[in-house]
Parts: C-alpha cells; sequence; structure tokens
C-alpha cells in the first residue's frame, strides 16, 4: 500500500502545505472500510471512478492506489469543504502519493458538482457516496449518480451505522433496479464488534424494515445498477 496511506493511518495525523500536523479523528473513512473499497475496485475493475466527500483524502486514496495496480483508470472526487474545513489537506494527499495525473476535483456541493457532470455527459462505473448524511442529500447524490452510472456500476454508501443512510439505501432496494451484493473481499472483523454495530442499528430504530443493512457486518453497502429506471409514474413501493 502507498506510504502516504501507511503513515496516516498509523500516526492517526495529517499535514498541511506548511508542514503542521492535525490529528484526523473521526474524519477520516475507517482502514476497514478503506480496504474493501480498495479490494472491490480490483475486483470489478472500474474505468470511470467517482467520490461525493474527500476530506482528508483516504477514500480517494485508496480508490487510485487501486486504479494504478489495475493499469489503468481515472478518479473524480466532490467536496465544497476541502479547502475551509480541511485545509486542502485531501489534495495535498492525493499529489503526495503521486496521483495527480488519474484525480480531479470539484470544490462544489455535490448538488452543483454532479448536475454538471450529467450535462457534460459524464458516465461513471463506480461511485463512492459519503458526503452530507442527511437523509435528503444522500437521495439527491444518488439521483445524479444513477443517471450517470453505466449498466452493472457499483455505488457504494459509506457509514451504515446512520439510519439516514439506511433510510435512503432501502429506497433504492425497494424502488429503483439496484441489487445489493457482497464484496469477494470482506474485512476481518471480531464477533464482539460486529455483535456491537448490529444492537446499535436495531435500537437506533427497532421498527425499520432495513434489516438486510442492519445485519451487515461492515459499514459500507454495496449496490449494483442492474438497468435503466423504468417504473411507471405511478409506483411507489414502501420502504
Amino acid at each position: 500500500m502507498n506510504s502516504v496511506i501507511e503513515q496516516i493511518y498509523t500516526s492517526g495525523m495529517v499535514e498541511d502545505a506548511e508542514g503542521r500536523q492535525f490529528a484526523h479523528g473521526q474524519t477520516v473513512v475507517t482502514r476497514h472500510s478503506a480496504s474493501l473499497l480498495y479490494h472491490l475496485i480490483r475486483e470489478y475493475q472500474p474505468d470511470r471512478c467517482l467520490e461525493v466527500g474527500m476530506a482528508y483524502g483516504l477514500s480517494a486514496l485508496h480508490i487510485c492506489q487501486a486504479l494504478s495496480e489495475n493499469g489503468n483508470g481515472t478518479h473524480i472526487a466532490i467536496d465544497p469543504l476541502q479547502d475551509s474545513r480541511f485545509k486542502s489537506i485531501g489534495l495535498l494527499n492525493i499529489e503526495r502519493a503521486g496521483f495527480g495525473d488519474i484525480f480531479s476535483f470539484y470544490e462544489q456541493r455535490s448538488d452543483d458538482a454532479l448536475a454538471a457532470l450529467v450535462a457534460q455527459g459524464a458516465s461513471f462505473d463506480l461511485a463512492f457516496i459519503d458526503g452530507s448524511h442527511l437523509f435528503d442529500y444522500v437521495i439527491v447524490d444518488f439521483l445524479y449518480v444513477d443517471r450517470m452510472l453505466a449498466k452493472n456500476g457499483l455505488i457504494v454508501f459509506d457509514d451504515l451505522w446512520m439510519p439516514a443512510v439506511r433510510k435512503a439505501i432501502s429506497f433504492v432496494l425497494r424502488n429503483r433496479a439496484y441489487q445489493l451484493i457482497q464484496p469477494g473481499w470482506l474485512p476481518t472483523i471480531g464477533f464482539k464488534e460486529r455483535l456491537l454495530r448490529r444492537a446499535r442499528r436495531i435500537f437506533q430504530d427497532p421498527f425499520a424494515r432495513d434489516w438486510k443493512l442492519k445485519m451487515i457486518p461492515h459499514n459500507l453497502a454495496v449496490l449494483q445498477k442492474q438497468g435503466a429506471d423504468q417504473r411507471d409514474w405511478t409506483h411507489y413501493r414502501s420502504f
């Protein structure tokens, strides 16, 4: 794995352009989730990847690392807070890791940037949605991404521990032509941690229908697009 990735996870710190260091805390994707994302890209070999929510760049680094090892592919990230909140450290980490030639960036709200990409006729094989975790924002990100996602393409949603994210995924699975899939590689998660994750999700919203999502031991949901949206205008399935 790239030395920049290892240094960040080992030290728990990130560094800005002036050499000042900051504890990254909970603002980076976990090593488990990042590794799953990396192996997913190695397994499915997407050419065009998209990410909503970059922060300090750990997910983007893993995506670019996998694309680099695949031998081809490009990645686009969107984050309106990259400069104001994250001091452009995510972009610096991409350059430090040597991935600048396969990486593009939009410092805009995701709804604005995604709309622009749709207007440009962009298309993608894999998208990682990890921006705002408010239900309506997750749905808007999905709606734009779906318009650009190729058939059999993948959407990866982060932070299954959040009820709003699970609710948005439930809508997609119940109302759109997507299937929840299990990646070929999964992180090793201890029995106690799996039990605690499932218990927390159940107690958060015990009457919700998202049992499949609650039982996933890791924190990512991987959905594969089965085809174009062909619903009748009166279609609705509760979720």
